[in-house]
């Protein structure tokens, strides 16, 4: 992964409070969030995990995660 893209998380994250994984992908680049998501909460930043639903756009209910941000402590690596 890069570090860049932990960086990116962790700013749009403390702006925006959450992201799915369509938006990770429009709006950072990030393909794999829940390997980010999941670097970021080792650092100790707190990022609670809710089930969402939806439909695509064959009328299939799908499920997927949105990622919410509760706090952070400095990213220093």
């Amino acid at each position: 992964m890069n570090e860049n893209q932990k960086i990116r998380l962790l700013q749009y994250l403390k702006k925006n409070k959450s992201i799915t994984p369509l938006e990770a992908w429009t709006e950072l680049g990030i393909y794999r969030l829940s390997d980010t998501v999941f670097k970021l909460r080792n650092d100790g930043n707190d990022i609670k995990t809710e089930q969402q639903t939806s439909y695509n756009k064959f009328d299939e209910k799908v499920k997927f995660a949105k990622y919410v941000y509760k706090e952070s402590v400095p990213l220093d690596n």
